[in-house]
This record gives structure tokens, C-alpha cells and sequence, in this order.
């Protein structure tokens, strides 16, 4: 894609000019989907390529004598030329080996999108925009699997230089096959270091409106492929990977192009696809695989039936269309209220509570129709007093002030439902105005961290700015929602970290993105369905950094309302050491 301003070429699907920044035309081949992979894939030549292993040292040479048979590659071998290096080898078998490698080319993460975006050549960020020019340059650490065959990911290679990019696909890195040693060249697969579990490592049933969201995605994806004549050879469980409330398609050995001019063998291998994906959603809803179970929405079990047992007759966006609205109907209870609960508390170790919170509930009840509207707000202050205190009311003020306005004529009927997203925005980029200005009024450093929840029925928006935080509260464990705008957060994110480690790196509380630092500020937004009982929990650091995941989920389960739930989180804190000031709201959905 040539650039109209400066003249330079980007890749495929880029938003923005990665040299100037400016935006790209619309109209450009497979530009009318989301970039889902970082990078564009590289896809090196199947031809076997002989390399001599070595290490970091400097000391070229050959390495000691190797059976002939298919064995892991040592520590410090160096894969694609130079660019990889092995750290660890994960797993061994006679077909197949797995590396941590360590990847030479430094690249940059965007700090609005998370895009992995090249080094000094990329001064914009491709899909968002975002200036890269003072992102610091990192090195990734990625996974290779490495296959006794040379040819095994050959399709999955020419996949790749179709240049998709769709959210649905969960495509790898690289492709490549090299000769490491001896004469027998071995075939590699570069995937990210990290990746979401598999379909079939759930336990079953799952909840229905979580699959049903997953399926929308899975169904568009598939619509996506079939218009690019790919299809999949067998889809199974161990085909789909699933984060929270997004799923994707993996397994990309067994896909493969049908050519356009076999228009009845695409439209037979197309069926197939859309039948096994009916399946899969009905057994992981149901534990059945053809036959409707009683946990299937009643809304949802004539799309999935019809697509299992009539096969061809549904196709891949109509069965995304399908479940969408089942969707939206399922996740809608006709009655339902909410409860809230509320604390804050200064902790052990400071003597001022620079943190604000606000929980607004606003009920409407029209006839047997009840949808709760509200406005929830944390902020955690910094800067000392009458700096992070203020950034922090001024912040929670706003939020709710320039929230309600919003609020009330679709409450009165007077305007438009609620989207949610773009109120919320509007809502923390007009806070962030306000602390920025105070700020250079004062001459102070004065900023804040925000996490808010915007209800509306029996939809959660949530948006964070830096590393206060929103959780999603189940029957079946506790999902953090947002994403950390903090240094550890994108260690973990990229893979050169646990999350475990991120809890004792010493510098967790480097944050880049805080509200009133700069005149301009990016929320990240999130879209969360809510059933009766779950609940959002929203908190400041002082309790994610000191009490764990697990402990938070156990300590609201066994509560008997969101205030006790609060009350006991609060204590939790400070009996963990309380360091910093705590604060959390909860709101839950009930009967």
C-alpha cells in the first residue's frame, strides 16, 4: 500500500502510514478487517537452507557430533539464519520438537493498541496510528516448532502470503526450513511465546452466552476464509483457542486454498466447516454434539440445529447472524435489578487516601422490563496532597457528571439508546482535559489512574486508563477485563514474563499511560455481557497488588452481598501489608 503523503510503501491492511503517520484509503485488498497479527508474516522459501549452528560467544564452529536420528537442537543454536536463538527446549519426540527462542530484530509495542510494530523504520503505529518514535525497542521471545518433516507447515506458509487478517484468525509468525545440522533440512513454525488454551482443555458445559459469543467471532471468521476459498480439512476442538470472551481459529495445518474455478467442491468443504463449528458450539454449550441440549438458549437452537443436521443451508454469516441475535435475546433477562458495594480505605502504610471512587445506579422500570443504568468510577491518585487527591476527584466527578448528562435523555426517552463506548470515552477524555489543565495551572505532577464501568441492562462498557483495574466475576473463577498500561503488562502480553513473575518484577509500578499527563489521553474500552449473579468488580492497585486473582474470586464467592465483599477485600489488603491506599467497587446482577 503506497502512501499518498510521503510516497512509501506499507504493508497490507495498514490504517496508517508508518513513516508519516498519515491515514491510508480504505480501499485497499483485505483492508476491511482488523489486523489481527502484529507483524505481516514472513513466509521464507520451503527450499532447505544449510546453516551452521553456533553460539552467542563468538566462537563459530561446528557443533559436536549428533546421532543421525531427530534430535532437539542445544541451547544457543541459532535458527533462520542467525535470527532465533534457542533458550530452552520445551518438548522432545520423534516428530516433533518445541523451542523458546530468543528473536534478534528489535521491535516496538504500541502503547494504545499493542500492535508489535518493527524497530526505527516504523515511526507510526499501522493500525492505530499512535506515535512510535519514543517507544523503547524491545526483543521478543517467541515458540518454534520444529518438525522432522520439511514440508509439513508448506500450506500453512502459503496461507500466509495471502496476507490475512481478520480478529478471528490466530495465524503464526513465520514459516521456514533449514538444514540445523547434518543433511536432513527440518520444517518450523514461529507462533508467539504465549497462547490462549485450547477449546478442548474446557471443562463442559460451558456457559452459553460465552459461547455464543465465541461463535459470532468463530462464524465470521469462517465467512472471511470461505471468501478467500480457504477451508479447513477437519475442525475439531483443538482448532479454536479461547481467551475470556474472545475465541479464534488455530490449527492451521489443516487448512488449505480450494480453487475458485471448483465452485461445488468449495461449496461441499464449506458446508463441512459450518456444520463442524454447529457441532463444536452445541457439544461445549450441551456436552452433545448433533442433538439440542437443555443448557442451549431456545433462541439459539434452531440456527445450530439447521447447521448441523441441513448441512449447506446456513451459510458462514448467516450463522454468525444468527447467533448474534440469539445473543442479544439470551444475555437480556427480563427482570433483574443490581446491587452495589463500595469501599475505600487509606491501607497500613500511607497517611493519605489519595483514591476516589463513585457508584452511581440509575433504575428505570417500564412495564415488566427492567434495565439498570449506572456509572462506576475508580481513580487512583499520585502526586501528594492536593495533587493526586485532587487528580483523583476531579476525575471521578467528571466521569459521573459528564456521564449522567448522557444518561438522562435515554432515560426520559428524549434521546438515543446508549452505545456506551463512545459516553465513556467522552466521559474520561473530558476528565483527562480537566486534570491536564489543573495541572499546568498548579505547575504540579499531578495524575491519576481511572478504571470505570458504564451499565446499561445487562451490558458492562468498561474502559482504564494505567493499572486500576475491572474483573469479571462468574459462578466459575474471576477474568481480569482490562489490560495493565504498565511496563509489566506488556512483558507479560509479549510473552518475556509470567504473570506470576510480573507480581515480584521490580518495576511493576512503571506506568505509561495516566490521566492528566498529557492533553490528549486513550481510553481502551471493553464490552463485557453480564448473566445473573456475575458481577464487575473495579479496584485500585491497593488490592490487585496485594491480594491474588484467586483470593479476590474466593472472598466474593463466600460473601452474602457486594458490600460484605468489599468490606472483607479491603481487610484482606491491609492484612497482607496494606501499602498503598485500596479502593473497590462491586456491582452484581440479581433477581
Amino acid at each position: 500500500m503506497i502512501c499518498p503523503g510521503c510516497g512509501l510503501e506499507n504493508r497490507p491492511g495498514a490504517q496508517f502510514c508508518h513513516h508519516c503517520g498519515a491515514a491510508l484509503p480504505a480501499t485497499q485488498p483485505l483492508a476491511s478487517v482488523a489486523v489481527t497479527r502484529p507483524l505481516p508474516p514472513v513466509v521464507e522459501s520451503p527450499a532447505p537452507v544449510t546453516s551452521t549452528l553456533q553460539r552467542r560467544s563468538g566462537n563459530t564452529k561446528p557443533l559436536d557430533s549428533f546421532p543421525a536420528a531427530f534430535a532437539a537442537l542445544p541451547c544457543g543454536a541459532l535458527l533462520n539464519q542467525g535470527r532465533y536463538e534457542v533458550l530452552e527446549v520445551q518438548q522432545q519426540s520423534a516428530q516433533q520438537n518445541i523451542y523458546l527462542v530468543h528473536d534478534s530484530r528489535l521491535v516496538r509495542i504500541c502503547p494504545n493498541c499493542h500492535r508489535v510494530s518493527a524497530g526505527k523504520e516504523e515511526l507510526f503505529c499501522g493500525d492505530c496510528g499512535a506515535a512510535l518514535a519514543s517507544v523503547p525497542e524491545i526483543q521478543l521471545q517467541l515458540r518454534v516448532i520444529e518438525n522432522v518433516d520439511p514440508t509439513a507447515y508448506h500450506s500453512v506458509g502459503q496461507l500466509l502470503t495471502l496476507g490475512l487478517q481478520h480478529p478471528a484468525l490466530a495465524l503464526p509468525r513465520q514459516v521456514f526450513s533449514e538444514t540445523p545440522y547434518g543433511t536432513a533440512a527440518r520444517g518450523y513454525l514461529v507462533l508467539d511465546a504465549s497462547t490462549p488454551p485450547l477449546a478442548s482443555t474446557l471443562s463442559i458445559p460451558q456457559d452459553p452466552t460465552r459461547v455464543l459469543a465465541w461463535g459470532v467471532t468463530l462464524a465470521q471468521g469462517l465467512d472471511y476464509l470461505h471468501q478467500h476459498h480457504i477451508t479447513f480439512s477437519n475442525l475439531s476442538l483443538t482448532s479454536i483457542a479461547v481467551k475470556d470472551q474472545s475465541a479464534s481459529w488455530t490449527g492451521w495445518q489443516t487448512a488449505h486454498s480450494v480453487p475458485a474455478e471448483q465452485p461445488e467442491a468449495a461449496r461441499r468443504a464449506f458446508s463441512k466447516d459450518i456444520q463442524s463449528l454447529a457441532s463444536i458450539l452445541t457439544y461445549l454449550i450441551s456436552g452433545q454434539q448433533r442433538q439440542t441440549g437443555a443448557n442451549i438458549p431456545e433462541n439459539a437452537q434452531a440456527i445450530l440445529t439447521q447447521a448441523n443436521q441441513a448441512p449447506g443451508s446456513v451459510s458462514a454469516v448467516a450463522l454468525a447472524t444468527g447467533l448474534e441475535q440469539a445473543l442479544q435475546g439470551s444475555a437480556a433477562p427480563k427482570e433483574f435489578a443490581v446491587q452495589v458495594g463500595y469501599r475505600t480505605n487509606v491501607g497500613m502504610e500511607r497517611a493519605l487516601n489519595e483514591d476516589s471512587l463513585s457508584a452511581l445506579t440509575l433504575v428505570q422500570s417500564l412495564g415488566s422490563m427492567g434495565a439498570p443504568l449506572g456509572i462506576y468510577v475508580v481513580a487512583d491518585g499520585m502526586g501528594g496532597h492536593d495533587a493526586g487527591e485532587l487528580a483523583s476527584q476531579l476525575t471521578v466527578q467528571t466521569v459521573i457528571r459528564k456521564s449522567v448528562e448522557q444518561l438522562l435523555p435515554a432515560l426520559a426517552g428524549a434521546g438515543p439508546l446508549l452505545e456506551g463506548k463512545i459516553e465513556l470515552r467522552t466521559a474520561m477524555t473530558e476528565a483527562n482535559r480537566l486534570v491536564y489543565e489543573q495541572r499546568k495551572a498548579a505547575g504540579t505532577d499531578m495524575g491519576c489512574t481511572c478504571v470505570a464501568a458504564l451499565f446499561s441492562g445487562h451490558k458492562a462498557i468498561l474502559g482504564n486508563v494505567g493499572d486500576s483495574r475491572a474483573y469479571l466475576l462468574t459462578a466459575t473463577g474471576i477474568q481480569q477485563q482490562t489490560v495493565d498500561h504498565s511496563l509489566v503488562a506488556r512483558l507479560v502480553a509479549t510473552g518475556q514474563i509470567t504473570r506470576e513473575e510480573a507480581e515480584q518484577h521490580p518495576q511493576k509500578n512503571v506506568i505509561y499511560r495516566v490521566v492528566g499527563d498529557k492533553p490528549q489521553i486513550e481510553v481502551d474500552l471493553y464490552e463485557t455481557q453480564l448473566g445473573i449473579g456475575d458481577a464487575i468488580l473495579l479496584c485500585s492497585d491497593g488490592l490487585s497488588g496485594m491480594v491474588p486473582d484467586k483470593e479476590i474470586w474466593q472472598i466474593w464467592r463466600t460473601s452474602t452481598s457486594p458490600q460484605e465483599a468489599c468490606d472483607r477485600l479491603v481487610e484482606a489488603a491491609n492484612s497482607a501489608g496494606g501499602l498503598d491506599n485500596i479502593s473497590v467497587i462491586v456491582i452484581q446482577l440479581t433477581h
